[in-house]
């Protein structure tokens, strides 16, 4: 190709392009950096790998990728950055498998072409992935993202409330103040976007799509930012979507915020629980929110034994619910029957949720000193405690009365 033009002063991006795609976006980001086509060149990606060694004054280059193979490109990233130059993979494949193989071969960033010429000079001032790292040690809860799941074990009890309500609680900032996500896993029927008066978050289907895109620019993008310290993730499926083409991606998704937030509080709905099991073992702490009746007790009884069998260790809190009064069973009946304490009631409160549902906001935030308030308060306290703490949470208690 046309393009080896070089004058012996090397810019400070250079691009090797072997198709004439690849030329057009190359000089849409070098007119952009307000450079000149001579930094243009033909070989594509393996040329670039031939061509500089050690002593080449090039730094950043975009290198097309062409029709050589994934394993032969991840050569060449890696022998480019073995001399130090950052590389920017153009190439036509658009799939998760390829970004993420170029990534940890050292490439700064790959495009899927065509791409947008802001989009990858933006890249060139992006933080280098240098090599991979060994891998580290699991990072105390303290250095870490907590996961809170909250699961209602019968409709109406009120764990989407209680969800946003602990949320909200965390990312108070005259109260924990974290930087909080409150990700809502009902991709069907999830409310808490239209009961805080926000708009659906559609970001959380591309999230799910590729969770493994998911960083903190990502984030920035596609979640609808509350407060300063406080994110949403809420969106219900469209006609042309089902569910259960997104719910895969929540459980890669739940860990990736872990790594951006100090608090993450999932919505979990029960038919997650059971189509996607495996979004369990993503939790730092499973809120349990039981009514006092027989079938929610029956429907508790039934997700502590399965839940238990594949995550012994996982804390779980049982909380009762007084929404729904029930067959009016005792705590302490329902305590022995599950076989844990219940670690706080919701009260009753009608008038105040009623208020906090008008006024769009948490019950939390609007009426900090009600009753409902004090016991999300206290929940929120005993999920965050140590984990040696909570450990006496992890199995179920042998004997509760003499």
């Amino acid at each position: 190709m046309p393009f080896d033009t070089q004058d012996g002063i090397a810019p400070a991006l250079q691009a090797y392009v072997c198709t004439d795609t690849g030329a057009a976006t190359a000089r849409a980001v070098l007119a952009e950096s307000g450079q000149v086509a001579k930094a243009i060149h033909g070989g594509g990606l393996s040329g670039a790998a031939r061509l500089l060694t050690d002593a080449s004054p090039v730094k950043c280059i975009l290198a097309e990728m062409g029709q050589i193979s994934l394993p032969m490109a991840t050569e060449c990233v890696e022998e480019l950055a073995r001399v130090g130059i950052d590389v920017i993979v153009l190439g036509a494949v658009d799939d998760i498998a390829t970004y993420r193989a170029l990534r940890q071969a050292g490439a700064r960033d790959y495009f899927c072409l065509p791409a947008d010429a802001s989009d990858i000079l933006a890249a060139t001032t992006a933080p280098s992935p240098g090599p991979a790292a060994a891998p580290a040690s699991p990072a105390p809860e303290a250095l870490r993202g907590l996961t809170i799941g909250v699961l209602g074990c019968k409709g109406g009890t009120g764990a989407s409330l209680l969800a946003q309500n602990l949320a909200a609680h965390a990312a108070a900032p005259k109260g924990p103040n974290r930087a909080t996500a409150l990700v809502d896993t009902d991709l069907e029927f999830g409310s808490q976007a239209i009961d805080l008066d926000r708009d659906e978050t559609r970001g959380l289907f591309d999230a799910l799509r590729a969770p493994d895109r998911v960083d903190s620019t990502f984030i920035g993008a596609t979640m609808d930012r509350i407060s300063d310290t406080l994110s949403l993730y809420s969106g219900q499926v469209r006609g042309d979507q089902t569910a259960a083409a997104y719910e895969p991606g929540i459980a890669a998704l739940l860990p990736r915020l872990r790594e951006a937030f100090d608090t993450v509080i999932a919505d979990l709905p029960r038919g997650l629980i059971l189509r996607q099991p495996e979004v369990i073992g993503t939790l730092d702490r499973l809120v349990l929110v039981v009514p006092a009746g027989f079938a929610g007790v029956n429907a508790a009884s039934r997700l502590l034994a399965q839940i238990r069998a594949d995550h012994p260790d996982l804390p779980i809190l049982a909380v009762l619910s007084d929404t729904l009064k029930d067959a009016g069973l005792r705590p302490k009946d329902i305590a022995k029957t599950l076989q844990m304490p219940l670690i706080a009631t919701l009260p009753c409160c009608a008038p105040a949720l009623a208020r906090a549902h008008k006024a769009a906001k948490p019950l939390v935030t609007l009426q900090p000193r009600a009753p409902w308030s004090r016991a999300v308060r206290a929940v929120f306290d005993a999920a965050t405690q140590p984990a040696s703490a909570a450990s006496a949470l992890r199995k179920p208690r042998k004997r509760l009365f003499g």
